[in-house]
């Protein structure tokens, strides 16, 4: 019997699950720079924090649609 793996649900489960995960870890390192930069500066309004996370959710989407609609 031969499986076909390109089509296995643990294979497709996989994928979007690690996908999730490396938008996770772009926006959480865009919001832990943000509020380093922060803290560092000493500001009193926490405009890095904002702007690198609204920016790290930005290409966190770009990343994840080009994964999605990368063709092989």
């Amino acid at each position: 019997m031969e499986e076909n793996n390109k089509d296995s649900p643990l294979k497709f489960y996989a994928k979007y699950s690690s996908l999730a995960l490396q938008m996770v870890v772009i926006i959480i390192a865009g919001a832990f720079g943000g509020k380093e930069l922060d803290e560092w500066l000493q500001w009193g309004f926490p405009v890095f924090t904002l702007v690198l996370t609204i920016l790290a959710v930005v290409a966190a989407i770009i990343y994840g649609v080009r994964e999605i609609f990368k063709q092989k």
